[in-house]
């Protein structure tokens, strides 16, 4: 996949300098990634291609845990509050996949804002990075899921109001347009919800763009 990030709060900075390896290994492991996509289940749209959340998660975990990311991190037991992990650290650097509902975007910033303001110790040394992933909203998906522009609009807003301080970087997952792109089919026991893989299939997706400015793009699956 190809990646878009905005960075806040000097993120630019870490990620160039001293944990620039940390970056280059996150950013290898995000866009070797191929997109994997499902079959919808909501009634306007049966059948048709959607972001398969459950699919790029495993994916993306496995690439990185391959990279010497620690995945499913505890959060210490005062923080409890907050949740029970977070999804990848390694050295000072934590990293948040973001693929379900909105308001968890605000959830994962606090909670990178804590560690970093309470200079907590989660790995080999205190957390001095965060970086959360988001998907594209060129995907169709579930509804009310969390897409790159909609997280860039919250965390512009609440950066100019000085409403964090931890160096974030906010990163986008898309796809070229074009024929022929590389894509894993997936189909689940259960429409919804379900992580039981009854078939999986490595195949190919014409992408393209929609027919209006900041639609949907148009995804068809060669099966």
């Amino acid at each position: 996949m190809r990646l878009q990030i905005t960075d806040f709060n000097g993120s630019d900075e870490v990620f160039g300098s001293s944990n620039s390896e940390l970056w280059n290994e996150l950013e290898e492991a995000l866009t070797s990634v191929p997109l994997h996509l499902k079959a919808s289940d909501q009634a306007s749209k049966v059948g048709a291609p959607i972001w398969d959340a459950v699919g790029n998660n495993a994916a993306i975990k496995e690439s990185l845990v391959d990279l010497g990311w620690s995945p499913n991190v505890p959060i210490p037991g005062e923080f409890a509050f907050l949740g029970t992990d977070i999804d990848f650290l390694k050295e000072s650097a934590l990293v948040e996949v973001q693929f379900s509902n909105y308001p968890f975007l605000l959830n994962n910033m606090l909670r990178c804002e804590l560690f970093y303001k309470g200079q907590i110790r989660l790995g080999s040394g205190a957390i001095d990075s965060s970086v959360i992933v988001t998907k594209a909203k060129m995907f169709d998906a579930s509804n009310s899921t969390l897409y790159y522009e909609q997280a860039l609009n919250q965390l512009s807003a609440l950066a100019e109001n000085a409403v964090f301080e931890v160096p974030l970087r906010l990163v986008g997952l898309f796809e070229d347009y074009g024929d022929a792109r590389d894509v894993v089919w997936t189909k689940y026991s259960a429409p919804r919800y379900s992580r039981t893989v009854e078939s999986q299939v490595e195949t190919t997706a014409d992408i393209r763009e929609g027919p209006r400015s900041a639609s949907r793009a148009q995804i068809e699956v060669n099966l």
